[in-house]
């Protein structure tokens, strides 16, 4: 299984996806293939057979030996099995040998690549499974089945596989169903600088942004958590009465619960990843010397509000790329308290500007309809019907 041949990985985040949500999944591989359980996560069985494989040709010893290895290993021990690309002209050994074997099992065939022959693989017990809805009448007339037989499972795109995330990133992903939200953001700080980060103005800046109908989630991977439990409580708090429950607003240092041992601090690595998949990110700091947070959320192509009372930000911003707002700084002149209509009216622009984000609005698209929950109903909607 190549990691550069695309059908081997999907195949690869399958198991994953299976494997995460209770089922036992069992690979069956080439006899001389070198994949372990470990490469895999799951048992691997070296039974199929290998042979020079020709388009379009049935070997009949390697078929009639197939036949033998399905009976032996699939009959009373599975209830489904799962195949993938056996459509390709090559692969009509192993076909044959599926449709003659008479296991008593449901078959689900995956097509993982385009077919550009017809083929007859009309076979008893079994489903058959493409990428795409809009092409479903065309796949099922290419393999001369009925359209009935036929089913769409998406491919898997998840941020957490694409990008190998963090245990971590993955755990705070799922627990918070952040696909689901529409605006993020990630404001790393120690907990004793709370109040300097200026995360008050941040959450009334989310309040504001849930009130306008937006899902929101404001994630602070705090350092020196077990210092400062009764004031990050506290901030929850106060969070609360403008709105932000516990799915809105999360200290990282509060969510540890025996596996992740993060009370403390998270891995930088956590906090670039939450980056990445942020999607907005408040500079209300009231004093820095390098803004580091804000750089490495530019980076993650976060939509950036600078805070204009603290001119040095604008060292490291471009001013036709940004929003302002006067979040107040220690070498303000002025401080204006904040009413709900200033925070209000902030929060309309961000939401203008992220509507005119395409590239984060097509990120978000494909991460609700392709993270491994989603693809993992549409799976488990087709193997249980």
């Amino acid at each position: 299984m190549p990691e550069s041949y695309s059908p081997a990985r999907a195949a690869k985040r399958q198991i994953k996806i299976l494997k995460d949500h209770g089922h036992e999944v069992i690979f069956f591989t080439q006899e001389n293939s070198k994949l372990t359980d470990i490469d895999l996560g799951c048992e691997v069985r070296h039974v199929v057979p290998s042979f020079k494989r020709e388009k379009m040709v049935v070997n009949k010893d390697a078929k009639n030996k197939f036949i033998q290895v399905l009976k032996e290993n699939l009959t009373d021990k599975f209830d489904v099995a799962i195949t993938h690309d056996f459509f390709l002209q090559d692969t009509v050994t192993y076909s044959e040998a599926i449709r003659e074997c008479n296991v008593p099992i449901q078959w689900f065939h995956f097509a993982r690549s385009g077919i550009a022959h017809d083929m007859t693989f009309a076979m008893p017990n079994a489903k058959f499974v493409y990428l795409n809805k809009s092409d479903v009448n065309k796949f099922a007339k290419s393999i001369k089945v009925h359209v009935e037989q036929c089913r769409s499972v998406y491919n898997e795109k998840d941020p957490s596989f694409l990008f190998n995330f963090h245990p971590v990133t993955r755990m705070i992903i799922n627990r918070f169903k952040l696909w689901e939200k529409d605006i993020i953001m990630t404001y790393p700080m120690c907990s004793t600088r709370i109040q300097a980060k200026g995360l008050s103005d941040c959450i009334r800046v989310f309040s504001e942004l849930k009130k306008l109908g937006k899902k929101v989630c404001l994630i602070v991977p705090n350092s020196n958590g077990r210092k400062r439990v009764d004031d990050l409580k506290r901030e929850v708090e106060n969070a609360k009465l403008y709105g932000l429950d516990e799915n809105d607003f999360i200290f990282t240092s509060l969510l540890s619960d025996g596996q992740y041992l993060i009370e403390s601090e998270v891995p930088n690595q956590v906090c670039a990843e939450l980056m990445q998949v942020s999607n907005l990110f408040l500079a209300t700091s009231r004093a820095e010397v390098g803004p580091n947070v804000l750089l490495e959320a530019s980076m993650a192509k976060n939509l950036i509000v600078v805070n204009s009372d603290l001119q040095l930000n604008y060292d490291f911003v471009d001013k036709n790329s940004v929003l302002s707002y006067p979040f107040t700084s220690t070498n303000s002149l002025h401080y204006q308290g904040r009413g709900n209509d200033d925070y209000n009216n902030l929060s309309e622009k961000i939401i203008n500007s992220l509507e005119y984000n395409w590239s984060d609005k097509q990120f978000r698209f494909v991460w609700r309809q392709h993270n491994s929950e989603a693809i993992y109903k549409m799976l488990s909607d087709v193997l249980y019907e």
